[in-house]
């Protein structure tokens, strides 16, 4: 087995690519006429930036005291 790579291979990838939204999950459904609800890699990531940022919120709420050393 033989591996091989061409100069022609790496021109054909363009630094935009990193940036493409892509679907992770898909549902197609018959509601409402047509209904398709995806989630793609942006979502993803602002769906875990979204609960880092609850959880830590929570974590860090100090039981709503107004002096936070008593």
């Amino acid at each position: 087995m033989s591996l091989q790579f061409s100069i022609n291979n790496f021109n054909n990838f363009s630094p935009l690519d990193q940036f493409e939204v892509t679907n992770l999950i898909g549902v197609n459904a018959p509601i409402l006429g047509y209904l398709n609800l995806s989630l793609t890699n942006l979502g993803l990531y602002s769906l875990i930036i979204l609960s880092v940022i609850l959880s830590l919120h929570f974590i860090t709420n100090n039981n709503n005291k107004i002096l936070p050393s008593k």
